[in-house]
């Protein structure tokens, strides 16, 4: 049974809140207070939604003849998230504060202090997620680099069939890039050439656009010396091959074995079985970007502060806490000089 109710089935008032919000400026009226979301951020939005609604129909209809703001009463509120008790705090955090920032945009005038509060609690209580979910499965970024360099470069002697060479240079090299470059997994999944990933004779460039990143902000990097000779084979040799094979014809950096694009659960999937396999850790893509941010931490205190333009995060929380995370990690290895040299000195 499905857990969300589809657009298309929410009542009236719903639908038409919901074209509200969403509504683009015109030279006649003002936009729809979430007018400004992204498409995907929007969708997300939407499923969360959806779920609140599929909750409703099925255990309290009589509340879908209410505007749909009113309906968002403490003690309903309250019940639905008993009903979500068997999933993670996380998660029930995500589907309260998405539902919650739907309704507030459509009736900002009402009174939703008690609300707030719930929401304040539920953030509480998920804290920063389940660290177990990633607990020892953080590896450096030079594991990974070296992991996906000497994947991509097989031994033809080793690996003698041509299919299975070109796709292990491709496998290779999307973990040496990711580490190198840890951009999230859609950006990573859209990149193309001539508009994402730009070439020349001396460099290539990965250039995202506002519409490619989480914050809407611009971010460009150069592909780093490290990778860059193997990623211009993968370009110029390897993918036109594979897009031979299919007869396909598009711009899309990643694809498979016979050209086509490679979607984000198969490319996240086909990361994760790789990494396990090379390194004994099942590293999704976005933990290329803890990987990343727990290198530069450990590197010093000062890279830490580089983990923000990396990461391309909007504000400066996750760096300052690796910043700390650095700082502690010095003081620990300044702690054991010191015991080290008070050992040396005993008689």
């Amino acid at each position: 049974m499905s857990l969300i109710l589809p657009r298309a089935a929410w009542p009236a008032a719903d639908r038409t809140m919901w074209d509200a919000l969403h509504k683009k400026a015109d030279p006649f009226d003002d936009p729809g207070a979430l007018a400004h979301l992204r498409q995907t951020s929007s969708k997300t939005l939407e499923v969360r939604y959806a779920r609140w609604m599929k909750w409703l129909t099925t255990f309290d209809p009589n509340a879908l003849a209410l505007p749909p703001a009113e309906r968002a009463t403490l003690p309903r509120l309250q019940s639905w998230l008993e009903a979500l008790s068997h999933t993670k705090p996380m998660s029930r955090l995500m589907f309260f504060d998405s539902v919650l920032r739907v309704l507030r945009a459509a009736d900002p005038d009402l009174d939703w202090t008690m609300q707030r509060r719930l929401l304040a609690g539920l953030k509480r209580a998920a804290g920063r997620g389940d660290p177990a979910r990633k607990r020892g499965r953080i590896l450096s970024s030079g594991v990974l680099l070296k992991v996906g360099l000497t994947y991509a470069n097989a031994d033809p002697l080793a690996v003698p069939n041509f299919l299975k060479r070109m796709i292990r240079l491709r496998d290779g090299m999307m973990i040496a890039m990711l580490a190198v470059l840890p951009i999230r997994r859609r950006a990573f999944c859209e990149l193309a050439l001539g508009q994402s990933v730009l070439l020349t004779s001396d460099e290539i460039t990965i250039s995202l656009s506002e519409e490619m990143t989480k914050t809407g902000v611009p971010w460009e990097a150069s592909v780093p010396p490290q990778i860059e000779a193997m990623l211009r084979r993968y370009i110029v040799d390897v993918r036109p091959a594979l897009l031979a094979r299919g007869g396909r014809t598009h711009n899309i950096l990643w694809v498979g074995k016979k050209g086509e694009i490679l979607e984000q659960n198969g490319l996240g999937s086909r990361i994760g079985d790789l990494t396990l396999k090379l390194t004994g850790k099942r590293v999704s893509p976005h933990l290329f970007r803890d990987a990343a941010a727990t290198t530069l931490a450990r590197l010093s205190p000062e890279s830490a502060r580089l983990i923000q333009p990396v990461l391309a995060h909007s504000s400066a929380m996750t760096a300052e806490r690796h910043y700390i995370h650095a700082q502690t990690i010095e003081a620990g290895r300044d702690y054991a000089s010191l015991v080290q040299r008070l050992k040396g000195g005993r008689s």
